[in-house]
């Protein structure tokens, strides 16, 4: 059993000060007073606490949009790149195929196509995700 210290103390004391030191008369009203100062307390937390959640929010969304007009210029200008990229390589590529190789035209054009297609992909994959052996 394990005691407290105030178990050795003399509760004859904790009379005598009870009655030498009687607790003042409360106001009348305190009660009411500080129920009513308690609850403009917490209307007040509550709207400060609206106030910084609704400039987190607007600060959230504008970032959102932000990260929005960077995500389609990124886009419009992947998208210009792979096709000049196409052209180029299309213009390059095909007579020098036709002449070295005798490749038609019909087969060539789809297969380089594909060829640019999933290379085009590819770059996206490795600068959104990583090349994948490296996760």
């Amino acid at each position: 059993m394990t005691t407290r210290p105030d178990d050795d103390l003399d509760p004859s004391l904790d009379v005598a000060l009870r009655a030498a030191l009687v607790p003042p008369a409360l106001p009348a009203g305190f009660q009411q007073r500080l129920h009513a100062a308690w609850a403009r307390q917490a209307a007040e937390d509550l709207a400060r606490q609206r106030h910084a959640l609704e400039a987190e929010h607007a600060r959230q969304l504008e970032a959102l949009q932000r990260g929005y007009v960077r995500l389609k210029r990124d886009t419009l200008a992947l998208v210009l790149a792979v096709a000049f990229t196409a052209g180029a390589a299309a213009s390059w590529a095909v007579p020098w195929l036709r002449e070295t190789r005798g490749i038609d035209l019909s087969t060539l054009l789809p297969l380089l196509a594909v060829a640019i297609g999933m290379a085009a992909g590819a770059g996206v994959w490795v600068d959104r995700f990583g090349l994948p052996w490296r996760r």
